[in-house]
């Protein structure tokens, strides 16, 4: 061979070599962030149940942010020991480096326990609230019911009074001119004597003859002194 074909062969090796080595840089790159990004998710994950699993830390607002390894914190705490403790539950194997931006906040309970009491003041006085609306619109309705029944009440009793009234008149006017020709019954003056008696809003008149001024007098009397009767007309005649 001579010494430029060995040249040749010598320069299209290497540019081979050289395409196959960027072939495999190209495919390795995202194959190696691909699992790198799923280091960081499982990272995350295993830190987030390890805070919440611990009974001091699971009560704060801890925020857990992984990337390529590199653990960032971001929230509050009650106090330092706190703070320090959540760094270290986050130092977990695969961790690079934990950055901890947790604040510090010596209310943190008071403001947790003053928002609870604060939501729960709320609740109370919505429902105090409703209770008091149904009592008002139920008092509303008791007292437009009452009324009512009230007003019912009293126009069924004005009703009757005026249906017993017209009763009574009627009965009264009826019922005294039987009492008035009861009365008549046994007295010897009014004895073969034929006496009508006519009753018309408790106003008796009576009619007929009589044998004497004396009899015509004690009818007028009799029928006077009969309970309920106003007045008397005495229209007898004497024969």
């Amino acid at each position: 061979m001579t010494f430029s074909k060995q040249v040749m062969t010598l320069t299209l090796a290497g540019a081979m070599f050289a395409a196959g080595s960027a072939r495999t840089v190209s495919a390795g790159v995202p194959a190696g962030a691909a699992a790198a990004a799923q280091d960081d998710d499982a990272l995350q994950s295993t830190i987030e149940k390890d805070l919440e699993k611990n009974a001091v830390l699971a009560p704060r607002d801890i925020d857990v942010d992984v990337d390529h390894g590199v653990v960032t914190l971001t929230g509050k705490v009650r106090d330092s020991s706190e703070r320090a403790s959540a760094a270290s539950i986050a130092n977990v194997r695969g961790v690079v480096r934990v950055v901890n931006r947790i604040e510090i906040d010596p209310n943190i309970d008071r403001s947790t326990a003053d928002g609870a009491a604060a939501k729960t003041k709320e609740g109370l006085n919505k429902a105090v609230d409703a209770t008091a609306t149904a009592a008002e619109k139920t008092k509303e309705g008791v007292v437009k019911g009452v009324t009512k029944a009230e007003e019912g009440v009293a126009k069924a009793a004005g009703a009757v009074g005026k249906a017993g009234h017209k009763t009574s008149e009627k009965v009264s006017d009826a019922t005294l001119t039987a009492r008035v020709k009861s009365s008549f019954n046994g007295e010897r003056l009014l004895e073969d004597t034929a006496i009508d008696v006519d009753t018309s809003d408790h106003v008796v008149t009576l009619r007929g003859t009589v044998g004497s001024n004396e009899a015509r007098m004690r009818a007028g009397t009799l029928a006077s002194n009969v309970e309920g009767v106003a007045r008397v007309m005495n229209e007898l005649v004497v024969r």
